[in-house]
């Protein structure tokens, strides 16, 4: 018996029992987006308290960038949401040519600037500037006028339907709170520390990236369903389809990992030794190559 048969095995005795329809997922309310972007805020400042000196040297999945760098660039985004002047700073054409001369995207330009901006600050300063504009960046979004919120703007992101226009509110309740469970998880990994997660919080949060998900491929499966079974405090278990159809495959993988996938972290032919499919693998196959949202 291989390894990854064994950890297969493992992981079918912490897989969910129940199996909800991902169609019926409630949606993120604005009011409950702002209570998960504090808690999230207060996870990510506890996991910085516990970061050795050598762990912020420590490289992560994102391109480019070591732990220090996540933290500045999670620095930078917290002071543009809670001032103006530093949002258009940052988005500026003047700014941003250098960046955009050397084959940035804009939203990646946005991003390192954020890191550039803080490279000389040491941790200490880096957590100093959480702890100061993480929650005020976090009641300012919750305070957007409603009328803000409905604009639309690009995403700027590649995933398999393309480039989409979405309202502001969207990023910033949804994308936003990806954004920072999401280089929670970079760091955590980065790490080796473990990542505290509670099916009410993480569970919920698993939850809406399937919910969006399904929007996305639910129509390409030709009448056919499949179940997504996640394993963890942050899993569950939800089928994607049509609702009366018997699931033609199921996609099991821990919670964690399906996130990395989902996110662009891990490619789709990497987490064939992290996925068991089950049932019509080609079905199950050409759902784990589409297994991807906006983060």
């Amino acid at each position: 018996m291989t390894q990854q048969v064994q950890n297969v095995g493992d992981q079918d005795r912490s897989m969910p029992s129940t199996v909800q329809d991902a169609a019926h997922i409630p949606a993120l309310a604005h009011t409950e987006a702002a209570r998960m972007a504090a808690s999230e805020l207060d996870r990510f400042l506890a996991l910085l308290g516990q970061l050795s000196e050598e762990d912020w040297a420590k490289p992560t999945a994102c391109a480019r960038w070591d732990v220090r760098q996540v933290v500045a660039h999670m620095a930078g985004s917290a002071a543009s949401i809670i001032s103006l002047a530093e949002f258009r700073r940052q988005g500026s054409g003047r700014v941003q040519r250098p960046y955009r001369r050397a084959g940035f995207s804009k939203l990646d330009a946005l991003n390192q600037i954020q890191v550039d901006d803080r490279a000389d600050a040491s941790p200490d300063e880096l957590i100093a500037e959480m702890q100061q504009f993480g929650p005020r960046s976090v009641a300012r979004r919750e305070r957007l006028p409603a009328a803000l919120r409905a604009v639309r703007l690009p995403l700027g992101l590649s995933f398999p339907l393309g480039r989409v226009w979405v309202p502001i509110g969207y990023m910033m309740d949804t994308i936003l709170l990806r954004d920072a469970w999401m280089h929670r998880l970079d760091i955590c990994r980065a790490t080796g520390r473990e990542m505290v997660t509670t099916p009410e919080h993480d569970g919920r949060f698993t939850a809406l990236v399937v919910r969006e998900l399904a929007s996305t491929i639910a129509a390409g499966l030709d009448g056919a369903s499949l179940t997504y079974e996640l394993s963890g405090p942050a899993g569950g278990a939800w089928r994607i389809g049509r609702e009366l159809a018997t699931p033609a495959a199921s996609i099991r993988m821990d919670a964690l990992d399906f996130h990395l996938l989902a996110s662009g972290r891990l490619s789709p032919v990497a987490a064939r030794e992290l996925v068991d499919i089950r049932g019509d693998e080609e079905l199950g196959n050409r759902v784990r190559e589409l297994t991807s949202v906006p983060y």
